[in-house]
C-alpha cells in the first residue's frame, strides 16, 4: 500500500513539475502595429456619358439615340481611345406617361431611350478633350468622372518595408521603456491596400450648360491618393 501511495505521490509531483515548467516556458510578448503611407498619382480615369432621347415612336426615339451615341463614340475614338476601353453600361427603352387631372388617368406620352457609355482613359492628359468631344457630339449627361490607380498592389513592397520598420521601431521603444529586451517576431500579418477611387464629377451633371457656345467644360485635375499599408507583429520579449 505504501508503494502505491508513493508511486501516486511521485506521479502527482511529476505532473505538477511539468505544469510549472510549461507555465514558465510560455513566452512574454509585445504586439504592435506599423503603418506606412505614400502619395500616389492616379494613372487611370473612368468617365461615363449618356444620351437620352424621346419620341412618340419607339423606333424614331431609338434611331435618334443610336445616331447620337455613334457620334459620341466616333468623337472619343478620334482622340485615340481604343474600342476595348469603351463599353455600354446601360440601355433602356421605356414608355412614358403623365397624369391628367381632368380624366384622372395616366396618358401615354411616347417613349424614352436611355443609353450610357463607359470610357476608360489611360492618358490623363486627354480627359478634358474627351469631355468636350463627347458633349459636343451630343451626350446629354456626364454620369461621373473618377480617377484611380489601376494596380495599387505594385506599391506593396515599398509600403510593407516601411510598415515593418515602423512596427519594429515602436516595439523597440516599448521594450526599452518597460525594461524588457526585444526578441524575435512570433507572428506577422498585414492589411494590403485595396482599390482607390477619387470622384470629381457626380452623377447626373447636365452638359447643356457648356454645349453650343456655352461655357467650356470644367478643368479636372487628377490630384494624388494616400495609399496606406498596415502590418501587425507580435515580438517575444525577455
Amino acid at each position: 500500500m505504501m508503494k502505491k501511495l508513493l508511486a501516486v505521490g511521485l506521479g502527482l509531483g511529476f505532473c505538477l513539475t511539468s505544469l510549472y515548467a510549461a507555465e514558465e516556458k510560455t513566452p512574454r510578448t509585445i504586439s504592435v502595429t506599423g503603418t506606412s503611407e505614400i502619395s500616389v498619382a492616379p494613372d487611370i480615369c473612368y468617365m461615363s456619358f449618356s444620351v437620352e432621347t424621346s419620341d412618340k415612336s419607339a423606333i424614331k426615339a431609338y434611331n435618334e439615340n443610336n445616331d447620337i451615341m455613334n457620334k459620341v463614340n466616333s468623337a472619343i475614338k478620334a482622340l485615340g481611345i481604343e474600342a476595348k476601353d469603351l463599353n455600354t453600361s446601360y440601355f433602356s427603352i421605356a414608355p412614358q406617361y403623365y397624369w391628367e387631372e381632368k380624366t384622372g388617368k395616366n396618358v401615354f406620352d411616347g417613349y424614352k431611350v436611355y443609353n450610357s457609355l463607359n470610357v476608360k482613359v489611360r492618358d490623363l492628359s486627354k480627359v478634358g478633350k474627351i469631355l468636350d468631344a463627347a458633349v459636343n457630339a451630343g451626350a446629354t449627361t456626364v454620369g461621373g468622372v473618377s480617377f484611380t490607380v489601376e494596380n495599387p498592389k505594385k506599391y506593396n513592397v515599398e509600403l510593407r518595408e516601411q510598415a515593418i520598420k515602423a512596427a519594429f521601431t515602436k516595439a523597440t521603444q516599448m521594450a526599452n521603456l518597460t525594461g524588457l529586451k526585444l526578441g524575435k517576431p512570433m507572428s506577422v500579418s498585414e492589411n494590403e491596400p485595396g482599390d482607390y477611387y477619387q470622384y470629381y464629377a457626380q452623377a447626373n451633371v447636365m452638359t447643356s450648360m457648356y454645349r453650343d457656345g456655352g461655357e467650356s467644360a470644367p478643368s479636372i485635375e487628377a490630384g494624388e491618393f494616400k495609399v496606406t499599408h498596415t502590418v501587425y507583429i507580435t515580438y517575444e520579449v525577455e
